[in-house]
C-alpha cells in the first residue's frame, strides 16, 4: 500500500463511477439550494421579528439549523455511498445510495468517535491547561508560558490526529464486514501510519484549495474592498453591510456558487470515501475475488 496507490483508487472512483459522483452532486445542490432559502426567508424573520420587538426572534433560525443536520446527515450517507462504490462495485444500482444498517452504524461510529474525542480534547486541554498555569507561576515570564502553551496545543492536536488516522479504518472495515469494526482498524492500520496520513494530507489539500476557489468566486471583490476600506471603520462597516444584503438575496449568482459548492462536495466526498476505502480494500484485498483486476 501507497499514497500513490490510494489516490489512484480515490480519483478512479471518479473517473469509473462517474454517474454515481454526478448524482453525489445533484443531491448536495440540491439540500444547498433548499438551505439558501430556507436561511433567506428565516433571516427575512428575523428581521421582521426583531424590529418589531419580538423576543422570540432568533427562534425563526430554528429551521435552518435543523435543515443543516439533515444535510449533514445527507453527507454521512454520501460518504457511505462512496466507500461502497469501493467495497462492492457489484451494488451499483441507485449510486451506490442506501439508506439502512450500513448508514446507522457510520452513525453510531461518527458520534462514537467524536464523543471519544470531545472527551480527550477536554481532558488533555485541562491537565496541560493546569500545567501551563503552573509554568507561567514558576517561571513569571509571559513569553515562555505562551510558548509552552502552544506546544502543549501542538501536542494536544497530534494526539487527536494520530489516533483519527489510525482508527479511520474502521468506517470502510465497518462497511465491508456489517458489523461494528474498531480493534481490527487499529491493528490494520499498524506501520500504515504515514501512508495513511499522507493519502489523507493531499485529499484535505485538494479540498482546500477547490473550497478556496469557490470561496473567492462568492466573495468576489469583498476582500479587496476591504483591503481599501482598510483604517475606516465606517467604510469598512458600509462594505460588511453590501456584502451581507447581496449574500442574502437569492440571485443567479447565488445559484451559480451553489453549483461550484455541489461540484467540490461531489469530489470531495468521492476523494475521502474513495481513498479509505481503497486504503481499507488494499490492506484486505485477499478477501475480494475481483482484488487482482482492481489492484493488478
Amino acid at each position: 500500500m501507497s499514497v500513490g496507490r490510494i489516490l489512484e483508487g480515490a480519483f478512479g472512483l471518479i473517473r469509473e463511477r462517474f454517474a454515481a459522483v454526478a448524482v453525489w452532486t445533484g443531491i448536495y445542490l440540491v439540500g444547498n439550494l433548499v438551505i439558501l432559502l430556507a436561511t433567506q426567508q428565516a433571516l427575512a424573520a428575523a428581521t421582521d421579528s426583531t424590529v418589531a420587538g419580538d423576543p422570540g426572534a432568533i427562534g425563526a433560525l430554528a429551521p435552518v439549523y435543523a435543515l443543516n443536520l439533515v444535510l449533514a446527515l445527507v453527507g454521512l450517507v454520501l460518504y457511505t455511498a462512496a466507500m461502497r462504490a469501493v467495497l462492492r462495485p457489484e451494488a451499483g444500482r441507485m449510486a451506490y445510495l442506501r439508506l439502512g444498517m450500513d448508514e446507522l452504524r457510520q452513525l453510531a461510529l461518527l458520534i462514537l468517535f467524536a464523543l471519544i474525542a470531545v472527551i480527550l480534547w477536554t481532558i488533555m486541554g485541562f491537565g496541560f491547561g493546569l500545567l501551563s498555569v503552573g509554568v507561567a507561576v514558576g517561571t513569571q515570564s509571559p513569553l515562555f508560558s505562551g510558548l509552552v502553551m502552544f506546544v502543549m496545543g501542538l501536542l494536544v492536536l497530534a494526539v487527536i490526529v494520530f489516533l483519527t488516522i489510525r482508527f479511520s479504518l474502521a468506517f470502510p472495515l465497518t462497511l465491508h464486514r456489517r458489523q461494528f469494526v474498531i480493534g481490527e482498524a487499529w491493528t490494520l492500520s499498524r506501520g500504515h501510519f504515514w501512508t495513511l496520513f499522507g493519502a489523507a494530507f493531499v485529499i484535505s489539500v485538494i479540498g482546500l484549495v477547490l473550497v478556496l476557489l469557490v470561496s473567492s468566486f462568492a466573495l468576489g471583490s469583498y476582500f479587496s474592498d476591504l483591503m481599501a476600506a482598510a483604517g475606516d471603520p465606517a467604510a469598512t462597516e458600509v462594505v460588511a453591510q453590501a456584502q451581507m444584503e447581496t449574500a442574502g438575496q437569492f440571485s443567479v449568482m447565488m445559484v451559480v456558487q451553489s453549483i461550484g459548492g455541489a461540484l467540490v462536495a461531489g469530489i470531495w466526498v468521492a476523494l475521502s470515501g474513495g481513498s479509505i476505502a481503497t486504503a481499507a480494500r488494499l490492506l484486505v484485498d485477499n478477501e475480494f475475488e475481483d482484488a487482482e483486476d482492481i489492484f493488478g
